[in-house]
């Protein structure tokens, strides 16, 4: 079929990577002619269009459904009366239904309808088109399913020992995708579990020296962990069995808490639940995105993230690993990997000894696939990194007590206080809505002396619903004297002193002397000049001083160049104790 002039068949090209979707005209005249478009673009665009329109009526097939291009104001759309007859179109439908059915736990339909797109690719999307549409965002977006419908499509194949399918379907894309360690090791999974072991290896091999030559890299996890399975393995055992048991159907959520049920929305919720499923430069570049949630003792950092890995679980079909972090070393790291290669079906007795051992294969596991990762309370960047999953499809999400500033391609969110408004919500939930909304300016001034802390105002209304024939003034005449007021921060086994104090855990003497004698000395609120006087110290070692107290989220830092740092009221009491 002849399409015409170059910019007509790059119309076309644009219209059908964003069927029965309006584009607008100024992504037509970028995709065109980008910054120099002709004092002429609106008729010639009006001509192209015509043209195309010309075409389909020319080739339609009568009794057959119609595609035709219509006009949307400015923008123009490529409809399809069939899905079928838009091969983006048919793929979007069937992988749809391999998700349907991965949801039913019906792994066989899963694999078929999979199968069925993925040969609905007869070579690179949109061959021969110029640059300008192949690096257009629909087209690496079309292009990134396609990877990642033959990424699950393998561990399903590789799971039941279907390795030679998993040879026909990788191989076209592969080609297409020279540097993808992804594809490439699970071609090296089958073919070794087809015989052929020694290909598999010189496929490494092959993979390895072009990472090195063209991007100045070593091959990642995955890889590595392709390769010591097919080193490891007999032969003549029809491929790797630690990687056919663990690469089986979505494992669920393992090990995550319930959510609390009277959880109060925020801000930082819909934030991270954005970066999280939203497709931003790590989707498109095959980054995992990790969100790394950080904030001061007792702001619900827990309590969120667990909230947020729930509402976004369905994003995640192949599963949810949970860990908590106590100390960060290497056995707790190496403790949390065992447990999580356990959730993805690695025996006992096939779990490796070593920590690098262990990373390998579970890197190799979970690259690719849509998990996501959560680690709860972290201990620092280097505990965290081995446990992130890579490639496309996954994401983690980490919280900690500071930011983790040295963490590679994360973005931060800071957990800030309940505002007067959410501290009040959280007491009604927890003491009763009519009692606490009777005495809402009380209830909003014990919100201001927890400082917006939600634990502490959970604690609050814990012990007003213990003590039903407490005013709320009461309560507030009791903290209200803040040499006692820690003491009355307590309910049951909650008390907020226990939580101010691991935020002194690791504090050096001499920044731990720092934090006291502000604590003492200054108000709340304090330049650096004020805090420079009484520490008798010089400008620059100051603010160095309060920089390193705001990392570990024992100051507020200022909000503008001129402004001042200031203590959260919990954390200067607590600073103040012997």
């Amino acid at each position: 079929m002849h399409i015409g002039t170059p910019k007509q068949r790059r119309l076309l090209g644009l219209l059908a990577l964003k069927p029965n979707a309006a584009v607008e005209r100024e992504e037509i005249i970028d995709v065109l002619w980008g910054d120099e478009p002709p004092d002429s673009f609106a008729q010639l665009i009006h001509t192209y269009v015509s043209r195309i329109r010309q075409m389909l009526e020319t080739h339609h097939i009568p009794g057959a459904a119609r595609l035709a291009v219509v006009r949307r104001g400015a923008a123009y759309e490529l409809q399809a009366e069939d899905e079928s007859r838009i091969d983006v179109l048919e793929f979007a439908r069937l992988t749809g239904e391999s998700e349907r059915a991965h949801e039913g736990n019906d792994p066989v339909a899963e694999r078929a309808f999979l199968a069925d797109a993925l040969r609905l690719w007869r070579g690179r999307l949109l061959e021969g088109m110029p640059m300008a549409l192949h690096d257009h965002p629909a087209a690496v977006e079309w292009s990134r399913r396609r990877v990642a419908a033959a990424l699950r499509f393998a561990d399903l194949a590789l799971a039941g020992q279907h390795c030679d399918e998993v040879l026909v379907q990788l191989g076209p894309i592969a080609r297409h995708e020279p540097l993808h360690e992804g594809l490439h090791a699970r071609l090296v999974t089958a073919l070794a579990g087809s015989g052929r072991r020694v290909e598999a290896l010189e496929l490494f091999a092959s993979l390895d020296r072009r990472l090195r030559e063209e991007s100045g890299i070593t091959p990642g996890d995955e890889l590595r962990a392709a390769q010591m399975a097919v080193l490891r393995d007999d032969p003549s055992g029809g491929g790797p069995r630690v990687v056919q048991q663990a690469t089986a159907a979505g494992f669920g959520l393992a090990g995550l808490p319930k959510c609390v049920g009277d959880f109060v929305g925020r801000v930082e919720h819909h934030q991270v639940r954005q970066f999280l499923i939203g497709q931003g430069s790590q989707a498109v570049f095959g980054a995992t995105p990790i969100a790394a949630m950080y904030g001061p003792a007792g702001v619900g950092k827990s309590a969120l993230s667990i909230h947020v890995a729930s509402s976004v679980a369905r994003h995640f079909p192949d599963g949810m690993l949970y860990a908590r972090m106590r100390t960060g070393s290497a056995q707790e790291v190496r403790d949390t990997l065992h447990s999580f290669l356990r959730a993805l079906g690695v025996a006992a007795a096939d779990l490796p000894t070593g920590l690098a051992e262990a990373t390998a294969l579970y890197q190799g596991l979970v690259a690719g696939r849509k998990v996501l990762v959560v680690i709860d309370d972290a201990a620092g960047e280097q505990a965290v990194r081995p446990l992130f999953p890579s490639g496309p499809g996954g994401a983690a999400l980490v919280n900690s007590r500071a930011p983790f500033s040295g963490l590679e391609g994360a973005r931060h969110f800071r957990v800030e206080p309940f505002s007067a408004d959410q501290s009040v919500l959280l007491l009604g939930r927890i003491a009763g809505e009519a009692r606490v909304l009777g005495e809402r300016r009380t209830a909003e001034a014990l919100s201001g002396l927890c400082g917006g802390i939600p634990l502490a105002v959970r604690i609050l209304g814990m012990r007003l619903a213990a003590r039903p024939h407490w005013m709320l003034a009461q309560l507030a005449d009791r903290l209200a004297d803040e040499r006692r007021r820690l003491d009355e921060l307590v309910a049951g086994d909650l008390a907020i002193r226990d939580r101010l104090r691991s935020g002194h855990d690791g504090l050096k003497p001499a920044l731990r002397e720092t934090l006291r004698a502000l604590a003492c000395g200054a108000g709340r609120v304090f330049t650096v000049s004020e805090a420079a006087v009484l520490l008798r110290r010089g400008t620059w070692d100051t603010e160095d001083q309060l920089e390193q107290l705001v990392d570990r989220q024992l100051l507020e830092p200022p909000a503008g160049a001129d402004d001042s740092y200031a203590f959260l009221p919990l954390v200067r009491l607590h600073a103040r104790e012997p």
